[in-house]
């Protein structure tokens, strides 16, 4: 077994007690965390190593698993916290809602639907009182502001200008009703595993108080995959006000847009260009968003997304 001495010695502490390991880095190119498989015998488990020890974001992690169990929601166990460093987790395996997808037929990618709508249901419901983290205007403007700083500068328009679409953006945020609902915060189809046939979220450490329908949207208009008509089993149920259906909109206009400065950032400043794959799905989502508001207040934004190839 090959361990890398750039690791904690508590984690090398852990698999000097199991011999016969492997251990396996898990890929993880967004993150600034590692993650390492390590399997011994029939038994496996996840390594979750933070890049120095961060006592508050381990504690903040930990706080919210219990947040996740105690209210029936399915995250992957904590085995063992080895420090403010290293956590050890329950392998849940990798098997992404994304590629589950494309291997299941009509009705079983109805049943995952039905299963990630009943998710969204128990995340709406948990107490907003458990945290005082949120996804306020300021933040949600800050989103925009990183999507001009690295999205724009490779994609300009025709005639706007990062002052002029900023103009779009912040009418795009103040339009949003102010936060109200607890929120995984990245609910979509690569942070979402299924094992042994049920859906399995990680990468919940950043959960907050979001707009009301920030985790439906998350999933319902996904960059990495497209639900097509499928999409009504999540928005299904819900007998929609002309207000809702523009709070979703705008919600998801808003989501798609961080995705684009996402993208770019990883793509052009991280050199990981396999995330410039997604953009341009994200961009008929987003004039999907723009036609289905016809909002005169964003035809700044329609403009300029209207002459993106």
């Amino acid at each position: 077994m090959s361990v890398p001495k750039s690791l904690p010695g508590s984690l090398i502490k852990f698999v000097s007690h199991r011999p016969g390991s492997t251990f396996k880095k898990i890929r993880s190119e967004a993150s600034q965390r590692r993650f390492f498989r390590i399997s011994w015998g029939k038994q496996t488990c996840v390594a979750m190593v933070y890049p120095e020890k961060s006592p508050d974001e381990v504690s903040r992690f930990l706080n919210l698993l219990d947040i996740y169990e105690k209210n029936g929601l399915r995250v992957p166990g904590l085995i063992e916290a080895l420090d403010d460093q290293v956590l050890i987790l329950e392998d849940v395996g990798d098997l992404l809602l994304q590629k589950a997808w494309r291997e299941r037929v009509c009705s079983e990618r109805q049943c995952l639907l039905a299963q990630c709508r009943e998710i969204l249901i128990k995340l709406a419901a948990v107490s907003p009182q458990l945290t005082t983290a949120r996804l306020d205007p300021t933040r949600l403007l800050w989103e925009m502001d990183f999507f001009l700083q690295h999205f724009v500068p490779h994609y300009p328009g025709p005639e706007q200008t990062s002052e002029t679409l900023r103009a779009g953006l912040i009418r795009l945020v103040e339009n949003i009703e102010p936060e109200s609902t607890f929120a995984h915060r990245d609910f979509h189809s690569r942070n979402l595993l299924l094992n042994r046939g049920e859906i399995v979220m990680v990468d919940f450490q950043d959960s907050l108080l979001a707009p009301r329908y920030y985790d439906l949207v998350s999933l319902a208009y996904d960059s990495y995959l497209d639900l097509g008509r499928a999409r009504e089993i999540l928005l299904s149920g819900v007998n929609w006000t002309a207000n809702e259906r523009r709070q979703l909109r705008l919600t998801a206009l808003q989501r798609n847009i961080k995705a684009l400065g996402t993208f770019a950032y990883q793509t052009y400043a991280c050199a990981h260009p396999a995330y410039a794959r997604y953009i341009p799905r994200t961009l008929r989502h987003i004039r999907g968003h723009l036609q289905a508001l016809a909002d005169p207040g964003l035809a700044i934004l329609f403009k300029y997304f209207s002459k993106l190839s």
